[in-house]
């Protein structure tokens, strides 16, 4: 391996068999005052799908949503489960019941008191419309005991329960009662974080505002993940809607924004020199996988399946499909982290063994048939990613077409079941939420990647989330990624990152799974 050391901030790219890999190294500098006021102006390509936090699982929503609205725990920086708009809980002996009792004195943006009524009345209703709604199947009953206390009675022990319950992907957020009953997307965007939404112009922007009766979490010195002590210096920032890259990166450059979520690498290494841009890798990022149709013909069959998984050359897709920012990763989990389950499957990954494939396609009796790749054309990663398994996919034989459309159209033709083969896609918040969040959508009676549920692996994630002890879940992740590369029905391609950008008079922020816009002021 080279590595090679650019000048000016300290980007580094390391060059090992033809790929790159970028590594931020930044200094933090001296320490400087916090400086109160001013506005931010944060690109991001697409459009929120909604901003009622708890119908949607999208990043472009997260980003704005996570600043406006609370929950009553989140992750911390350790992914750990902290209170958040709780004080805490108490889980009795035998797992089957969680006290919680709430801080009192929040404020929701309309300067109503947070009591356990809308506590109570948010989760029900996330119970109909959230996007994640079985992250509360455990819970039998939500009873109000007290004012400022929720009680939760389960339907089993579930240990790993309060992790699902703090989880992000498309949050348990805390609004006013009187939004409960609202369908899907038309509540008030009422919440109780230190941004109020003042302003959504579809393809435009969104404008979020300081609320000045935020009540601070005071028991920690600062921010911890996604709860933590909270201070909003900004008066307003505007999350704006660029989709092009390029004018994305002439924005940044002209002084006319001052975040961009994700720089191209190429323009990173142009701008490496800049010292009014600051480049930081955030690594891993997501899980770049290649899902299967379980449910038509030739992905139907197991042996066509395992033929796709060794034909595959994973550090040429991750290579092209991430501009460089990646790690070759067979596993379920993130190398080194609790569930991590070892050399488990390496046998079949990152092979490229075309006399293999052929005879896996021969085996199952493979002739020739259309195999139609889904990817969309707004996430380079995905479309990119598509391009190169379908060369490596002609190359042994396999009569691969790509069907590129928009974001919206291919979620769409996705729940379908039909008309497609293989669906690239990045997993992103999944894999940061553990095991629980990977595996919860792979298996019933979540809509699973796979089309068609694999009774064994269902039985396994019960396994998994009724384990008393870590390593009774540990010894449960293995058995699930044993299944998965028994299975073929979703092929890990490789860990990826994203590269930010910002204008160097922004200070304090720090790269997390959304962008933290409290905590971040402008140096004069």
């Amino acid at each position: 391996m080279r590595r090679l050391d650019l000048i000016g901030t300290g980007l580094r790219v390391a060059v090992a068999s033809g790929a790159l890999a970028l590594g931020a190294v930044l200094s933090s500098g001296t320490a400087m005052a916090q400086v109160m006021g001013g506005t931010a102006v944060f690109v991001q390509g697409s459009n929120p799908p909604s901003l009622d936090a708890m119908v949607t699982s999208s990043q472009a929503s997260r980003n704005i949503n996570m600043n406006v609205y609370e929950t009553l725990y989140g992750f911390s920086d350790a992914i750990q489960p902290i209170p958040i708009l709780a004080e805490g809980v108490e889980i009795s002996a035998d797992g089957l019941t969680y006290v919680f009792t709430l801080r009192q004195g929040v404020k929701f943006h309309n300067g109503k008191e947070m009591t356990a009524r809308d506590v109570k009345a948010s989760l029900e209703r996330y119970r109909k419309v959230g996007a994640t709604a079985n992250l509360l199947a455990p819970v039998r009953e939500i009873e109000i005991t007290g004012d400022h206390e929720v009680t939760f009675h389960m339907v089993t022990a579930t240990p790993t329960f309060l992790e699902a319950f703090a989880s992000p992907r498309a949050p348990a957020v805390i609004i006013p009662e009187e939004d409960a009953e609202a369908e899907a997307g038309k509540t008030s965007l009422i919440g109780t974080g230190p941004y109020r939404i003042v302003e959504y112009v579809p393809d435009s922007h969104v404008t979020i505002e300081k609320f000045a009766d935020y009540s601070q979490d005071t028991r920690q010195e600062g921010p911890d993940g996604f709860g933590g002590r909270k201070t909003a210096y900004l008066d307003t920032v505007t999350f704006r809607i660029i989709p092009e890259p390029g004018a994305q990166v002439a924005a940044l450059e002209a002084g006319e924004v001052h975040i961009l979520e994700q720089i191209p690498v190429p323009a990173a290494r142009r701008l490496e020199s800049n010292p009014d841009i600051v480049l930081e890798e955030n690594m891993p990022w997501a899980f770049s996988v290649f899902i299967m149709n379980l449910n038509v013909p030739p992905t139907d069959n197991v042996k066509f399946r395992e033929a796709v998984q060794v034909a595959l050359n994973m550090e040429e897709i991750m290579a092209i499909a991430s501009e460089g920012i990646f790690q070759l990763n067979h596993g379920w989990q993130y190398p080194g982290t609790t569930y991590d389950a070892g050399d488990i499957g390496a046998q079949y990954y990152n092979l490229a063994d075309a006399d293999r494939a052929k005879a896996l396609l021969a085996e199952a009796g493979y002739g020739g048939e259309e195999f139609v790749i889904l990817t969309d054309s707004n996430i380079p990663q995905h479309n990119k990613a598509a391009v190169v398994i379908a060369e490596q996919l002609k190359a042994v034989g396999i009569n691969a077409t790509i069907n590129m459309v928009d974001w919206p159209t291919a979620l769409n033709l996705r729940l379908q079941d039909t008309g497609w083969n293989g669906w690239t896609l990045q997993m992103g918040i999944e894999p940061y939420l553990g095991p629980v969040g990977v595996v919860a959508t792979l298996t019933s009676p979540a809509r699973p990647h796979f089309v068609v549920p694999d009774a064994a692996l269902d039985a396994l994630y019960q396994e998994l989330i009724s384990g008393p002890t870590v390593a009774d879940r540990q010894e449960a992740m293995r058995k699930i990624q044993t299944r998965l590369y028994e299975i073929f029905g979703i092929v890990k391609l490789g860990d990826s990152g994203l590269m930010t950008a910002r204008r160097a008079n922004v200070k304090g922020y720090v790269p997390f799974r959304f962008p933290r816009v409290h905590d971040i002021w402008l140096e004069n």
